[in-house]
């Protein structure tokens, strides 16, 4: 049962850093270009596991946001992820491959006093995991720092800080 919440906690941290690395309506920060994990700076309780590697490639068309991403961790190897989202509030449905299955993942993007925050559910081989993720962008423009909670089978299995820069 470790295993699979681990490999379902690490899937789901994948795609929601996936998720939140998106671009910010005029009003808001702006997360456009591309960020580069700094894993010196990873902080991870529970069953978290998080990426040794990450590189995630954003574009906003109006309020749509495209990301790629690829990202490596110890458990799942190299991850590539693309997804379309958008700011507004409403639900925007995903596939992500988790250990070989296509995955639906549900994400719902808004706005909290300059964070944004990204509301992710998917069902794994019947177990319902629910991420949370806020998005915060340094004063500099060139950090982001994000903190995570991943919730599975009713119950927080893990919580965690990232930190990615902003490449020139």
């Amino acid at each position: 049962m470790r295993l699979m919440t681990r490999s379902i906690t690490s899937a789901a941290v994948m795609y929601a850093m996936a998720a939140s690395n998106v671009h910010a309506q005029a009003a808001h920060a702006n997360f456009t270009g591309t960020w580069v994990l700094d894993s010196s700076k990873n902080v991870v309780s529970g069953q978290l596991g998080a990426p040794t590697s990450a590189t995630s490639t954003i574009v906003q068309h109006g309020d749509t946001v495209t990301l790629d991403r690829e990202a490596s961790t110890a458990e799942m190897g190299v991850i590539k992820t693309h997804g379309v989202f958008g700011i507004d509030g409403k639900p925007w449905q995903n596939t992500m491959p988790v250990n070989g299955e296509d995955v639906q993942v549900t994400s719902v993007l808004s706005w909290d006093n300059g964070s944004l925050v990204i509301r992710s559910t998917l069902t794994f081989q019947g177990t319902d995991v629910e991420q949370l993720d806020r998005w915060t962008l340094g004063a500099d423009g060139k950090t982001l720092v994000t903190a995570r909670s991943v919730t599975a089978m009713g119950q927080e299995v893990g919580s965690g800080t990232l930190t990615y820069v902003k490449k020139p």
